[in-house]
């Protein structure tokens, strides 16, 4: 499969009607997961504010978890090595487990796994990854993702303000500097690891209104300000607030943001539709420079070293 292909399956992927099955009686969420498995749990984080939620992206797992906990563990491979020891402890805790995983030893670890789609980069089955919870936790209906699913269409056939970002980044040799806005942290973060692994290049992102609180105070001076490429990722309808530190931050550092807008009028297709956008970018910019989006050979490698030292 093209890399191409995996971007355009994401329409297909909200589609998804995998459910993650909720215990009753749980007093908190913990979600395991790593690297590009890991974003559907900052995505419901979140997106979910019922309950504690807490994220475990290494080995360990917080004292607290116990009876009461529900603890997801998310590998596409299912083999993930942070992932595995995470549920192993998690068991001993007695804690209620489930996962969402392809197969692998994690599907055979955990009895109640919704299995999804094979033959995907773990970052590109983000819908597959992410939708179990969200349908899980009453997060999303049918009509959101008939909205979706039409928007995500839509961009498919539309790329060309992607490619020209992409060949904005790639002619003046940018780092990708991406601020979220309220319930786009994490698909900040989704960006900035998309540059990473896509096409190769570092990138950073926070958010607003916490940037601030510090960043501010380097964005007018810092070294080298001129190969910094900023970009804002907001809702259609952002809040008062936030759309006058949008602005009052870029006239007082003097910065130009490149403002990207979700789609529609749910957080669902806003979430989605971003996340869309910023995969098109990436890959715009891989193709720019000549690298393979789909090539994670290092990451790759460093695992194999792992599993013999």
């Amino acid at each position: 499969m093209e890399y191409i292909d995996e971007i355009t399956s994401l329409k297909n992927q909200v589609s998804f009607r995998g459910t993650l099955e909720v215990p009753e009686g749980i007093e908190n969420v913990v979600i395991a997961g790593m690297g590009g498995s890991g974003i559907a749990g900052k995505i419901f984080q979140e997106l979910y504010t019922k309950k504690p939620v807490s994220l475990v992206t290494s080995y360990d797992i917080p004292e607290f978890i116990g009876q009461k906990t529900l603890f997801v563990a998310i590998s596409y491979s299912g083999n993930t090595e942070e992932t595995i020891q995470a549920v192993n402890k998690a068991k001993k805790r007695g804690a209620q487990i489930r996962a969402i995983s392809s197969g692998g030893k994690l599907a055979e670890l955990v009895e109640n796994t919704v299995i999804v789609p094979k033959g995907f980069q773990p970052r590109s089955a983000v819908g597959y990854l992410s939708v179990p919870l969200l349908r899980g936790f009453g997060l999303l209906d049918d009509k959101d993702v008939e909205l979706t699913k039409n928007l995500l269409s839509d961009l498919d056939t539309h790329q060309t303000r992607f490619e020209e970002f992409g060949n904005d980044i790639f002619q003046n040799k940018s780092i990708p500097v991406i601020f979220g806005t309220p319930g786009l942290n994490a698909i900040a973060y989704r960006w900035k690891t998309q540059f990473n692994e896509n096409a190769k290049v570092l990138a950073y992102s926070t958010s607003f209104p916490e940037l601030n609180h510090n960043d501010t105070m380097a964005l007018e001076n810092t070294y080298r300000k001129d190969e910094f490429y900023f970009f804002v990722l907001t809702s259609r309808t952002p809040e008062k607030e936030i759309s006058n530190r949008i602005r009052i931050t870029s006239e007082l550092c003097n910065i130009e943001m490149h403002k990207v807008e979700g789609e529609g009028n749910t957080v669902f297709a806003n979430t989605f539709t971003l996340i869309h956008k910023g995969d098109y970018i990436s890959y715009f910019l891989a193709k720019k420079r000549g690298v393979d989006p789909r090539d994670v050979a290092i990451i790759e490698n460093l695992k194999r070293e792992l599993a013999v030292s």
